[in-house]
C-alpha cells in the first residue's frame, strides 16, 4: 500500500503531463500557455471556444471546425497579471444562451490564487475588466474555483476558501470551506458569497454539474473526523435549501494529506448523477465509477477502472442521452497512455477500455467534452500542442 501511494506521489507530477499521437484536428498554441492548461467549451452553435493561460495574460479563441483551425486570440485583461494555473486547477470558460462568454482565472495579487471574472457580449473581441468574486479576496487566498451558467442564464461560482481555517481544525492538513457566490443574468453584480460546506479537501479539484431541475449539483473530496478524505455529493432541496452532504463512496481513505485528485460528475437528462473518483484506500485502490439516481442516498457497486499496476489517474466524464464514456490515463514509467472505455445504456453495462493514443511528451489533464449527441476529449501536449479528438461510437 506504501509503495503504491509512493509511487503515485512520485508520478503525480509526470501524470500531468501527457501526450497522444498526431491527429488531424492538432494545432500548435498561438501563445505559451501554463503548465499545459487551458479551459474550453462548446457554445449551442457548435462553436468551440478556448481559454489559454500564459504567465501575463489571459486569451480566448475560438474554433468553428472543430479545432481544425482557430480565430486570432483576443485578450481579456488589458493589465499584466501574475497569472496563476496548473491541471488540478484550471480557469474556466462558458458561453450562454445569449451568446456572452465567460472567463474565471487566478492570478496571484495580495494573495495566491485569487480569482477574476471577466466576460464578453462582442464574441470575445473585447472583455469586461475582470472583477473579483470573492468578498474576502483581499485577506484570505482561494482557488479551485469552478463556474456553471443554469437554465436560467445565473452564473454561479463554487471555490475552496481559507477564511473559515479555525472552523476546520482538527481535520487534518490541507482542509478548506466551500463557498458559493451568483451573478443574476439582469445584472453583472455578484451576490454575497456563501459557505456552503466545511471540511473539503483542499487540493482536489471539485467538481459541478446541473440537474434536470436546474441546481447545482457538486461532487467533492470531504475530510472526515476519523481521519477519512472520500467522496459527498451535495444537491439543493429548493433554490436555497442544500441538503446535508451524501457519501457516495465507502472507500474510507485515511490520509493526513491532499491527494491533489478531483473527481469528476456528469448529469443526464433523466437525473443519473455519473461519478468517477481516486483512492487508495485499504479497501480499494485506483479509479471508480458509479452511478446514483437519487442524489448521493443509494449508490451502485463501484466499477474499477483502468490497470492498477499502471497508475490509472484524472479520470473525466462525459453523457449524451445514453451514452456514458470516461477516460483516464495510465503511466508505465515512461508513455503516458490515454484510455477511454463507454457504456450505451446509461452505465449499466460497459465496453472495453481502448487506449486511444500515448507518448513521452509533456501535455494536460484529458478533458471530455459533450457536443449534441457526440464527444470529444481535448488534449495539450508539448509536442503537437492542442488537440481535440472526438470519440468514435
Amino acid at each position: 500500500m506504501k509503495k503504491i501511494l509512493l509511487s503515485y506521489v512520485l508520478l503525480f507530477s509526470m501524470l500531468s503531463q501527457l501526450a497522444f499521437a498526431a491527429h488531424n484536428s492538432h494545432n500548435q498554441l498561438p501563445v505559451d500557455i501554463i503548465r499545459n492548461t487551458l479551459a474550453l467549451t462548446f457554445a449551442e452553435n457548435g462553436t468551440l471556444w478556448r481559454l489559454l493561460p500564459t504567465r501575463d495574460f489571459i486569451y480566448v479563441d475560438f474554433s468553428t471546425d472543430n479545432g481544425n483551425s482557430y480565430s486570432k486570440p483576443s485578450k481579456v485583461n488589458k493589465q499584466a497579471q501574475k497569472i496563476s494555473a496548473w491541471p488540478e486547477n484550471p480557469p474556466a470558460i462558458a458561453v450562454t444562451k445569449s451568446g456572452r462568454i465567460l472567463v474565471l482565472y487566478y492570478a496571484d495579487t495580495q494573495q495566491k490564487s485569487t480569482s477574476y471574472f471577466s466576460y464578453s457580449d462582442d464574441l470575445g473581441k473585447t472583455f469586461s475588466t475582470p472583477t473579483l468574486i470573492s468578498d474576502h479576496a483581499t485577506t484570505d487566498m482561494h482557488y479551485m474555483d469552478k463556474m456553471l451558467v443554469d437554465q436560467q442564464g445565473d452564473v454561479h461560482f463554487f471555490w475552496h476558501d481559507r477564511r473559515n481555517e479555525g472552523q476546520n481544525t482538527g481535520m487534518g492538513s490541507g482542509v478548506l470551506s466551500l463557498y458559493h457566490a451568483k451573478i443574476n443574468k439582469l445584472n453583472n453584480d455578484i451576490s454575497k458569497n456563501e459557505l456552503i460546506n466545511h471540511f473539503v479537501c483542499s487540493c482536489c479539484r471539485t467538481a459541478i454539474s446541473l440537474s434536470p431541475q436546474g441546481y447545482p449539483i457538486i461532487l467533492m473530496r470531504m475530510a472526515f473526523p476519523d481521519g477519512a478524505r472520500d467522496h459527498v455529493l451535495l444537491s439543493k432541496e429548493s433554490a436555497t435549501q442544500w441538503r446535508t452532504p451524501s457519501r457516495i463512496s465507502d472507500d474510507h481513505w485515511v490520509i493526513d494529506a491532499c491527494p491533489e485528485h478531483g473527481p469528476a460528475l456528469a448529469i443526464d437528462t433523466q437525473g443519473r448523477s455519473h461519478l468517477t473518483w481516486f483512492s487508495l484506500s485499504n479497501k480499494r485502490q485506483g479509479i471508480f465509477y458509479a452511478y446514483t439516481d437519487d442524489y448521493g442516498i443509494t449508490v451502485s457497486n463501484p466499477m474499477p477502472l483502468g490497470q492498477l499496476d499502471y497508475l490509472p489517474s484524472h479520470p473525466d466524464i462525459a453523457v449524451a442521452k445514453q451514452r456514458v464514456v470516461v477516460a483516464w490515463t495510465e503511466f508505465d514509467g515512461k508513455t503516458t497512455s490515454l484510455y477511454i472505455q463507454q457504456s450505451f445504456n446509461k452505465g449499466e453495462s460497459w465496453q472495453t477500455a481502448q487506449k486511444v493514443a500515448s507518448s513521452t511528451s509533456s501535455t494536460g489533464y484529458p478533458i471530455l467534452l459533450a457536443q449534441n449527441e457526440k464527444i470529444f476529449i481535448s488534449w495539450v501536449t508539448k509536442a503537437t500542442g492542442h488537440s481535440l479528438i472526438e470519440v468514435i461510437k
